[in-house]
């Protein structure tokens, strides 16, 4: 592991955190904001097909396919979790939920193999999922919408459940980002079309998906960077650092947003922030031991 690997690692963490801050500006329903990034994707994944070619067996095809609809029922369950619960309930939820999930998986196939190194990754996890909900805090108004808990949490469950598969899959069959990036972005664009239909009644392809389309690129960036740092620093390393984006959500909020904070709602931000760069630390340690 060298510097590269760790900078690599970094830019999910920006690109990934500007994701909600530009789709809260352009807005649009689940489906749409999802297919909106598929769709950003898929051209980022052509780009990637001409220039750099990569292997498309048909095992890698299908495996890339099955990983791109794992991601479209993450995408969905996201934004409509947030529509239940509400964004500062529904984030930390979702990337502490990851990040268990994705940890997890990654001791299972190897990652943190000795002792020390688990001590790290573990003690690392704990603070950034506690850092994350000290980010997303929002103290409460009076007349807000009331959450909907048990819709909410089994949507945030699923979604989970979909980010976790979307990138272990390709873990577990050793394929590289850059052969997976194209037949993903096929996987993203078929699940969320066939949702938009089945379950939502509705057509995917609207003038707001299209508009959404510049946030894929942006996510486009941030998957192959997460896909290459996973294989090299492993994805209990990798996938919990990109989570790091909620840094960069919030300040993006505010900045571009124009969302409003008060006093309380800074100092645990600030206090969040700090968490999450104790816990990166403890990542880098566990890659260390």
């Amino acid at each position: 592991m060298d510097v590269l690997d760790w900078l690599v690692a970094l830019i999910p963490v920006v690109s990934f955190g500007l994701v909600p801050v530009i789709g809260t500006l352009i807005g649009g329903k689940p489906t749409e904001q999802s297919m909106g990034i598929a769709l950003g994707g898929f051209v980022f994944s052509l780009i990637i097909v001409l220039f750099r070619r990569p292997e498309l067996s048909p095992h890698i095809f299908l495996i890339g396919f099955l990983s791109g609809m794992f991601w479209a029922v993450g995408s969905v369950g996201q934004f409509m979790g947030i529509k239940y619960l509400g964004v500062s309930r529904a984030t930390p939820m979702l990337n502490g939920g990851q990040i268990i999930g994705t940890s997890l998986f990654g001791v299972m196939l190897g990652d943190w193999a000795s002792g020390t190194a688990k001590m790290y990754g573990f003690i690392a996890l704990a603070l950034i999922i506690a850092g994350i909900f000290f980010t997303s805090y929002k103290e409460k108004q009076a007349g807000g919408d009331k959450p909907q808990w048990t819709r909410g949490i089994l949507i945030n469950l699923i979604a989970v459940l979909g980010f976790t598969a979307y990138v272990g899959i390709l873990k577990y069959y050793n394929i590289d980002g850059w052969s997976s990036i194209f037949p993903q972005s096929i996987g993203q664009i078929a699940a969320i079309f066939l949702m938009g239909f089945i379950l939502f009644k509705s057509q995917p392809f609207t003038r707001l998906s299209f508009r959404n389309s510049i946030i894929g690129i942006i996510w486009g960036v941030g998957n192959i960077a997460l896909l290459l740092s996973q294989a090299k620093l492993g994805l209990a390393i990798a996938y919990p650092v990109s989570q790091a984006a909620v840094i960069v959500s919030v300040f993006g909020g505010v900045l571009v947003n124009k969302e409003h904070k008060t006093r309380k709602e800074w100092i645990m931000a600030g206090t969040g922030i700090a968490i999450i760069c104790a816990g990166l630390f403890m990542i880098y340690l566990s890659g260390k031991y």
